[in-house]
This record gives C-alpha cells, structure tokens and sequence, in this order.
C-alpha cells in the first residue's frame, strides 16, 4: 500500500504505518524487520486505519473507519514479510459510549483589550495591496451544511447537476462571473467527460444543499468519471475555469459532501483542491456556445498550467460525510484554473460553486438581494452604531478594519484568528454589558457559529421566499411537479 494514513513510533523505536486499504504495518529501523496486521491476518476490524496510539509497556490502540478502536493481546514477533502473531482482545473494545472520559481542558481564555488593540495597530498597518493575480486559502466551514443560502453564499453560485444533465444556477446573470467545468486530459476512454448525478432527487439530509428554486434539498454533484479508471491512475480529476470580469477581491466557496462515504470505496474520497494562473493573454471562447473538442484543448491546456506553474492556493479534503465549505480569496479581473485533484481515491465529486464579492464596485444586481429569495431580506443582525463602553467601541473597530483589509497583502493570514478574538472577546464582555451582547451576537451569526434559534430563522425565511417565487411565477409550481415525476 503506498497511501498512508497515520504515523507512530513505539518507546522501542518501531515504526507503526497505517493505511487506508491494508491494514498497519511495522517496521524496526535499526534491524530492518517488517510485519504487518489486517482483517485476514489478525481479524483487525477494517483495513482502514485511521489512527496508532502507543500506550507504553507494549500496549498500543488501532482505530478504524468503521471498525472503533480496539487493542492487540500485546505479543507480535517482527519477522520479516510475515504477519502478526498476535489476536485482539475481545474484551477490550473501547466505544464513545463509555462514561469514563477524562475532564475537558478548562475554556479559551479570550483576548483582554489591550491585546485586541494591538490587533488592531497591525492590522492598521498592512497598506500593500494584493497583487493583481492572487489566490489564498480562506478556510473550511463544516457547521452550516445544506443551509448556505445567505451564509455560505449571497451573489452567485452553480448548483452542480441539480436539474441534471445540467446545472442550476442560482445568479441573476453571468454578466459578472462565470464558470466552466471539465474534466482533465487523462481518460483513456475515448469522449469521455465530466458526468452529473443526482443521488436523491429529495432529501430532508442537512447537509445537502437547499434549492431555492425547489424549496427542498436535492442531492447531486458533478463527477469525474473516476470510478471508471484504475486508482492508480493520474486523473482525470474535476476541473473548472473561473472568470471575475470586474477587479475586486473576491470569495470562492466549494461544497463536499461524500454522502455515502460510510461504506466501501466511497469513504476513501481524498482530494487537493488547487488554483492556479491561467496563461497571460489567455482568453476562453464562450460563445457560440462551446463544444466538446474546445474542453479537450482547455484541459490540455490546464495541465501543460500545472506542469510549468505551482498553485497559487491549495487545500485538502477528506472525511467530509459531514459536509465542508471550502473557502479561498481571488483577485478580479481573472481568469483561474481550479483544480479539484482526484488524489488516487475513488472518484471526484462536487455540489457547488459560488461567488461573493467582498472589495471591489457592487454589481448592478446587488441591491435586489439574494438571487431566488425574490427580495425578502436574508441579513445578519446590525453591528451596533455607537458604544456606551471603550470595550465595545474597540471589538467593533477591530471587525469593521478586518473587513476593509481583505485585499492587503498579509491580511489573509489574520482574517481568521483575529475574527475569532473578536467574537471571544465581545462574548466574555458581553455577559455584563447589553450592548456589546448584541454585538457579539452579530459577530457569532456573521462567523457561522450556528445556534437552534437561527436554524428556525433560517428556514423561515426560506419558506417565505419560495412561497413568494410561487406566487409570482404560477408556472414554477406545475415545472417543479413535472421534474419530480
């Protein structure tokens, strides 16, 4: 197996290796000794490892996907190229049902207000604008799931397959941006292209991704075809070209749901997510519409872009049953080539693209607000406009700065901390103070720090604005009925 997942060392300087299809192995380095253990050789309950505990005295835990964790009778001969002698013990088994756990660290202490001033003075001093080709990893969001719409999302988007063999987009035009998806060179079989799928045409799963359009959840995504091609194989991977038309700093969201990725080979979906520079002076034909030969010469094209160009961002997913919006920051006016790296797994698999506009002139269709929710206001609760207190005045300035530094150079690497100082800060503060209580629950709504109350809000307000498309658009309600049968 040459795809490892995990890494230890025991106190005799062994070296144990997981990995994702066969089980462990373990290595001494100073003898050169080799053994092995997997479900055939030693029952190991799934060849999966996802993680070796060394204990000490010779005890060690195996933890599984699928499998829990459980620990070896603590005999095993290293013998080279020969399995484990040893069996598990039945009787140790550990579970998240036990009542044993030890104590939680005690909480974060939050930053004092001296130290959020400081904050504030470095980020004051971060003048350099961003280059006018750039790209950085803006982070992962793995608590708003399906409920995107207004978070996650806010200017434009492509819901991947939905109305499969073709996408929705959830935009008021492509006047502003654009995306164009295929999949790599790399297919030995001959025509082949990128595949849309729909799993479940309705689903009540939170971590599929609501349609506005429908006012339900569809499951659905774009594929590369992987399945079809050995793992070892290069590709073909999912690709897309991605066109900003106005300068700007931009954010790019990515959703990843493996929603069956509790079984079989499907749960070994493990991706790079990567963008990169398209050629200088390089424009895409977008109309007449394309053909098929045009994505054949852009793919060969986006490769030949990886060879010779390293990325400008990169990230990676993995276990994401659970769902994960990926975040990355671009520079406008661009054109971007977003890699999504099949990694050697399964397949390649998306739900969605979007675009939100985060420095830059507002487009035409902004103040119609969220495309699909027919003008009904979807907004955070208002930063409070004047404090009675020095704390409060201060949080509040660190956050409005922050969001006026996106396109600073060294501004992406304090976006995330310090946004979160602020929210630690206004929480701890505003257990005595109403008014920094408020501000710090603008902050918690604006981070996507979900609570019950906001889930209900959310639905409701989606619920009123597809009852509005409805009645505005009779015709909608018979499509809708037409596509489901």
């Amino acid at each position: 197996e040459d795809y490892l997942t995990c890494l230890a060392e025991d106190e005799q300087g062994v070296i144990w290796i997981g990995t994702r299809q066969n089980g462990f192995y373990i290595a001494d380095p100073k003898t050169g000794k080799k053994a092995y253990g997997n479900q055939k050789g030693i029952g190991l309950p799934d060849n999966f490892v996802t993680k070796i505990l060394i204990l000490g005295n010779g005890d060690y835990l195996i933890g599984s996907y699928g499998g829990g964790i459980v620990t070896p009778i603590k005999s095993y001969k290293l013998v080279d190229r020969k399995p484990l002698k040893t069996r598990f013990n039945k009787d140790k088994l550990f579970s998240v049902a036990q009542n044993n756990f030890p104590k939680l660290p005690s909480k974060i202490k939050p930053p004092t207000i001296d130290e959020i001033k400081t904050m504030q003075t470095k980020l004051e001093r971060l003048k350099t604008p961003l280059p006018k080709i750039y790209a950085a990893y803006h982070g992962e969001d793995w608590k708003t799931q399906g409920d995107w719409v207004g978070r996650i999302f806010r200017d434009w988007a492509i819901l991947c397959a939905v109305t499969a063999p073709f996408d929705h987009p959830i935009h008021f035009t492509t006047q502003y941006y654009s995306v164009h998806e295929f999949i790599g060179p790399h297919h030995p079989q001959k025509g082949d292209t990128i595949r849309r799928w729909i799993h479940w045409i309705k689903t009540n799963n939170p971590k599929t991704l609501y349609d506005p359009w429908y006012g339900y959840r569809r499951q659905a995504e774009w594929d590369d075809h992987g399945e079809a091609y050995p793992w070892a194989m290069d590709g073909p991977d999912i690709w897309y070209i991605l066109r900003i038309r106005e300068p700007g700093t931009y954010r790019i969201g990515m959703y990843f749901f493996n929603k069956d990725g509790h079984h079989s080979s499907n749960r070994m979906r493990d991706y790079s997510v990567e963008i990169y520079p398209t050629p200088k002076e390089w424009k895409l034909q977008e109309w007449p519409q394309y053909q098929f030969k045009d994505w054949q010469i852009y793919s060969k094209l986006a490769e030949a872009q990886v060879r010779k160009t390293p990325p400008l961002a990169k990230s990676r997913v993995r276990d994401f049953w659970d769902g994960v919006h990926k975040q990355f920051i671009v520079r406008g006016q661009n054109y971007y080539f977003v890699k999504i790296d099949r990694n050697y797994c399964f397949n390649t698999i998306l739900s969605s693209v979007s675009v939100d506009r985060l420095e830059g002139k507002p487009t035409r269709f902004e103040k119609y607000g969220i495309p699909l929710l027919e003008g009904i206001p979807y907004e955070a609760p208002p930063l409070p406009q004047a404090y009675s207190s020095g704390k409060g005045r201060q949080i509040g300035l660190l956050w409005k700065t922050l969001d006026q530094k996106y396109g600073v150079e060294k501004g992406m690497a304090v976006q995330r901390p310090m946004r979160i100082a602020a929210y630690q800060a206004a929480r701890e503060f505003g257990q005595d103070d109403t008014e920094i209580k408020v501000l710090a629950d603008s902050i918690k709504w604006r981070l996507n720090i979900w609570d019950e109350k906001q889930r209900i809000e959310w639905k409701q307000i989606m619920k009123r604005a597809h009852d509005e498309l409805l009645r505005t658009t009779p015709a909608q309600r018979e499509a809708i009925k037409m596509y489901e049968k």
